[in-house]
């Protein structure tokens, strides 16, 4: 199937003040900006969706200049001022003739990751050849959002809803075709910018766009099908890697007097909610780290890939990475256990076998070398913080209903 995206920057911009699919946002992959255009166009162009259609509309020479330096093609919206919906048919008038289905993505939502994009076209491809088209729209907890994947087969329905008039926009135009929500482990197709405000959070959120929320990592689980007794250790193992981080950062702040100099809280929350998410099989660990990185998670896959064994030089800073493997061997399902007790179990169920029993005391060493690296740098026993995390989890269940029904990411 030839797919295209028909990238919508006709907008005005009033309440931002600057031309949005000019504003730079770090989205290169050595973390250096680009435009949100050229993070769009990159983004989908390293799927294969090499049609791309940039329409524009008020700022027109501006952002014309910008796509054709791209290499992309423009169409222009003759009245940008009648709102998106104008925008959106304006690009379907000038789709290739040859697509057969068209993303429509507005600028503005500028941190969509590739792996959606990539769920959107793994979906059109599964469909039925004997049933209609669907419309594919990515969500996020039950949450709508961009950018849609639309079947150019009904392009004249919605140019007849403009014609009509185009009350409610492309909503209202699709409300009555086949539909299908494909849900995304990515709060950014929820994220947009119209004010500046907006805009700066997105340049906080875009240097994590490599790793996942919390809440991205639980949805994610749930969409790889994780039982219940995984998504229990998962919890767990989560909140003690965050209670360590915390711990450490604080301690780091007091020392240093520098403010968020430390691991971050909630991206190890995540890396041990995603530690075991290909548990089953052979290397776990390392099956973990492929599939992340595969979805273009590379920090995520970072924190789950050595998770099984690991050492730092004392020269290396302690990092979530650390913390994730260190609050892993703190617990047996969700409950608390210390080390000894943890690689003492394994030694008597291998006493027969000296080989197994040597690798097993090496995993203890080194385990006990980072938990006393740890607490030397936090100023408390990380056994005892983990107990208390655990503790404080057996009771409260807020956290675990909020990730997972909120509708939100971050």
């Amino acid at each position: 199937m030839k797919y295209c995206a028909i990238l919508l920057a006709a907008g005005q911009a009033s309440r931002m003040g600057a031309v949005k699919a000019l504003l730079p946002l770090p989205l290169l992959p050595d973390g250096a900006s680009c435009s949100a255009l050229e993070g769009l166009a990159r983004c989908y162009r390293g799927l294969g969706v090499d049609d791309i259609l940039v329409v524009s509309g008020f700022h027109a020479e501006d952002v014309e200049a910008a796509a054709r330096d791209l290499g992309l093609a423009v169409a222009r919206n003759p009245r940008p001022e009648r709102g998106m919906f104008s925008s959106v048919c304006a690009g379907l008038r000038a789709m290739p003739v040859d697509c057969e289905s068209c993303f429509v993505h507005p600028v503005d939502v500028p941190l969509v990751r590739p792996m959606t994009l990539s769920a959107l076209l793994d979906a059109a491809a599964e469909e039925s050849p004997a049933g209609p088209p669907q419309v594919l729209m990515p969500s996020f907890n039950g949450k709508s959002g961009h950018p849609p994947l639309l079947p150019v087969l009904y392009r004249e329905h919605i140019l007849a809803h403009e014609r009509r008039g185009g009350q409610g926009g492309l909503r209202a135009a699709l409300a009555d075709l086949p539909r299908r929500d494909v849900p995304v482990a990515d709060s950014f197709i929820l994220e947009d910018m119209d004010h500046p405000e907006e805009y700066a959070r997105l340049q906080d959120l875009a240097a994590g766009r490599d790793a996942l929320s919390p809440a991205e990592a639980w949805s994610l689980l749930r969409l790889c099908r994780v039982q219940e007794r995984g998504l229990r250790h998962a919890r767990a193992v989560g909140a003690v890697a965050a209670a360590l981080a915390r711990t450490l950062r604080e301690r780091r702040e007091e020392r240093e007097d520098a403010p968020g100099s430390g691991p971050d809280p909630e991206l190890a929350r995540a890396g041990g909610l995603l530690h075991d998410i290909c548990k089953g099989q052979p290397y776990h660990e390392k099956a973990g780290g492929r599939f992340l990185a595969e979805l273009g998670l590379p920090a995520a896959a970072a924190l789950v890939t050595d998770h099984r064994d690991l050492s730092l030089p004392e020269h290396a800073p302690l990092s979530e990475r650390e913390l994730v493997y260190l609050a892993d061997k703190y617990c047996r399902g969700h409950d608390f256990v210390p080390l000894e007790r943890r690689f003492g179990q394994k030694l008597e169920i291998f006493a027969a076998d000296p080989e197994a029993c040597a690798a097993i005391r090496g995993r203890l060493a080194r385990a006990r070398a980072m938990e006393a690296r740890l607490a030397r740098e936090a100023g408390r026993a990380p056994a005892e913080i983990a107990r208390e995390a655990l503790a404080a989890l057996a009771e409260d269940d807020v956290w675990l209903e909020a990730v997972a029904g909120n509708g939100g990411g971050r």
